[in-house]
């Protein structure tokens, strides 16, 4: 049996206590909920094989940097070492074909984020889709006011009946803070 962090749990169990009702004004109480994500990677073949898909994009990813790094490495040694060989002329174009290899570096680096978050989208999003809507179709049949990711700590499904964001805007508008 895998162990849920103690942080978690503490967070679960506040969120519990926050969906508990107050009083005899309370709404009924709703059960909170709990759905572990690192478990579905684990034990879903389709999460598994996504997940292994969009590690080894990673890994292609930080191989490529790898290998530009040392392209530019041995572009700068190679300078370096030719540098009293080479003629004014010739010196200046090999700098300027460094520098250009430099800048396309720095600007595949920069394109990077985007491109591992499309990956993730491709990959990754679908599969967390179908586990939000799923927990959203239990948290209706089965009557629970949240139900909560313990891995990331996010809220995949909330009943509308927990939401105390109008009564807490119409305190802080009344200027009630009870």
């Amino acid at each position: 049996m895998k162990r849920i962090p103690l942080n978690r749990v503490a967070v679960a169990l506040g969120l519990a206590c926050l969906l508990s009702p107050l009083g005899a004004a309370a709404k009924e109480a709703k059960p909170l909920a709990v759905v572990d994500s690192e478990r579905i990677v684990q034990e879903y073949g389709a999460a598994r094989d996504a997940q292994a898909q969009y590690q080894k994009f990673l890994q292609g990813l930080e191989q490529d940097i790898s290998d530009r790094e040392k392209d530019l490495q041995r572009a700068a040694e190679q300078i370096e070492s030719q540098r009293m060989l080479l003629g004014e002329d010739a010196l200046r174009a090999k700098m300027q074909e460094f520098e250009s290899q430099k800048a396309d570096y720095y600007q595949f680096r920069q394109g990077l984020e985007g491109r591992a978050e499309s990956e993730y989208k491709a990959k990754i999003q679908p599969i967390i889709d179908q586990v939000k809507l799923i927990a959203e179709r239990i948290g209706k049949e089965q009557g629970y006011g949240i139900i909560v990711d313990a891995a990331s700590l996010t809220t995949l499904y909330i009943d509308a009946d927990v939401d105390l964001t109008d009564e807490v805007l119409q305190a802080l508008v009344s200027g009630t803070d009870k």
